[in-house]
């Protein structure tokens, strides 16, 4: 009978660590395609719309700095998971560019990979599954100072709030359009 009790905890623990493997964030720097299986194999029907990346101007220079808001047409709408990142291409290979800011705004966000932020900064992910309003969801990013990649493109993944227990959640996902910065030729807003 103890025997029986301790595989059934056992169990019990395995699919409790399983539910909570992203809570406390991405452990990978980018996603290209849904659904991301390692959170869930199936998407929601319907899966979740209207999340885009929005940027404060449309160009970067060296060292510029841009204010990054990830919304969604229904301002009510929350997430409970975020990954943003940035790429450019460097001699034909996809690297990341920039880095993140910290804005004040939320201390919500982590670099992404492992805890050791193994994506570098130009990845950035939430740190627990409590659901984000619109107003919490708003990063600054630092572009690249030296050695630019070329093509700089921003995309961003969300786990949206379902109102439900965490884990639940992750057939609640959706991946932003990309959204590019073109290179500007001088600093400043002077081109």
């Amino acid at each position: 009978m103890m025997i029986v009790r301790l595989s059934v905890l056992m169990l019990l623990a395995g699919f409790a660590t399983g539910s909570a493997a992203f809570s406390s964030g991405s452990t990978v720097c980018e996603v290209d395609a849904l659904p991301f299986v390692p959170m869930s194999g199936v998407l929601r029907q319907p899966p979740p719309s209207g999340w885009r990346l929005v940027s404060d101007g449309d160009a970067w220079y060296p060292g510029a700095i841009r204010r990054l808001r990830l919304l969604n047409d229904d301002p009510a709408r929350r997430a409970r998971g975020v990954l943003v990142w940035v790429k450019g291409s460097r001699f034909g290979s996809p690297v990341g560019a920039g880095r993140f800011l910290d804005l004040g705004v939320s201390d919500r966000f982590r670099f992404s990979g492992s805890s050791s932020g193994q994506c570098g900064e130009w990845s950035l992910t939430h740190i627990d599954a409590v659901p984000k309003p619109q107003s919490e969801l708003v990063f600054a990013w630092q572009a690249p100072i030296a050695d630019p990649p070329f093509g700089l493109v921003l995309r961003a993944f969300v786990i949206e709030d379902c109102d439900a227990l965490p884990g639940v959640c992750r057939d609640a996902q959706a991946l932003t359009a990309f959204l590019p910065l073109r290179e500007a030729l001088f600093a400043e807003g002077f081109e």
